[in-house]
């Protein structure tokens, strides 16, 4: 299926295959995520040294909305992943980054070819590893709760049953495994809602220079909540309902603005549009 995800677990981490027009891309964030290494910085880099392959695909997440994402083609990621220098990484993940160089492109490949991904010296996992692999299985339980695609769906409850064979641990049924609410919808309608309340008060926030986008720093609102009288604690489920936004659509959280009023760069959560709701006006005041 055009634009399917496919999971696919190596050692503690979860990389992401999509299939476009039937060749196999590596959805780059999660990966590079997993390997420790800042996002934003490896976008760059992913851009100028494989722009001519590198495809941002409409996919299909786990809460059933399109998104894009930046996608390098498999057969191409060796050289990105031999692009990195082990040795001027922070010391602490100079293993994994060489494990993903020596490993990485044939677990994805082997799973393209036979819907496996066995690793290098697979066989009964170690302590370790079987405290990796349940953790990563309860994960899967959580996101499979979360889920609203069928196909998503499916594609989680196999490697459900994969993982728990491995395991030796017996399989629950997982199609009675209900939807959890969507709490984050909840949970940002406040959030923009107070947006707007700011947007009444004549505060400042928004440090795009394009009145298309939406630039924020979580600290600064927190301040401007307290200032105001809002009662919104800007915790974990905040930054991961706004992660997940599609209206407006988040973009990055650690993308550098130029503030012209500071004369400096400073590092924002971006989104592509206000939400409609929000009086477009407060953008002649914005920061930048």
């Amino acid at each position: 299926m055009q634009g399917q995800l496919m999971p696919v677990q190596f050692y503690e981490d979860t990389l992401v295959l999509v299939d476009q027009d039937k060749k196999p891309f590596v959805v780059m964030k999660p990966l590079v995520s997993n390997m420790g290494l800042v996002w934003s910085a490896q976008f760059v880099k992913t851009a100028e040294k494989f722009g001519a392959v590198v495809s941002e695909i409409e996919t299909t997440g786990a809460d059933g909305k399109q998104y894009r994402m930046t996608c390098l083609p498999l057969r191409k990621l060796p050289a990105w992943l031999f692009s990195i220098n082990p040795n001027k990484v922070k010391p602490e993940l100079r293993d994994k980054i060489i494990r993903y160089q020596e490993e990485c492109d044939d677990v994805l490949w082997n799973y393209w070819t036979t819907g496996t991904a066995a690793q290098a010296g697979s066989g009964s996992p170690n302590v370790t590893q079987q405290i990796a692999l349940s953790r990563h299985r309860i994960a899967l339980f959580k996101e499979l709760q979360r889920s609203r695609n069928h196909v998503i769906r499916a594609t989680i409850q196999e490697e459900i049953t994969q993982l728990s064979a491995k395991l030796g641990l017996s399989v629950p049924d997982l199609d009675n495994i209900e939807i959890a609410d969507p709490l984050e919808k909840d949970i940002l309608a406040d959030f923009w809602a107070a947006l707007r309340h700011l947007d009444g008060k004549g505060v400042r926030y928004n440090h795009a220079k394009k009145s298309t986008l939406l630039a924020i720093r979580i600290d600064e609102l927190a301040a401007q909540f307290e200032a105001h009288g809002i009662t919104i604690k800007l915790d974990s489920a905040i930054t991961n309902a706004l992660e997940n936004s599609s209206s407006p659509k988040y973009v990055d959280h650690s993308q550098t603005v130029h503030n012209e009023l500071k004369r400096c760069g400073i590092k924002c959560w971006v989104f592509e549009s206000l939400p409609v709701p929000v009086d477009l006006s407060f953008g002649h005041g914005n920061h930048c």
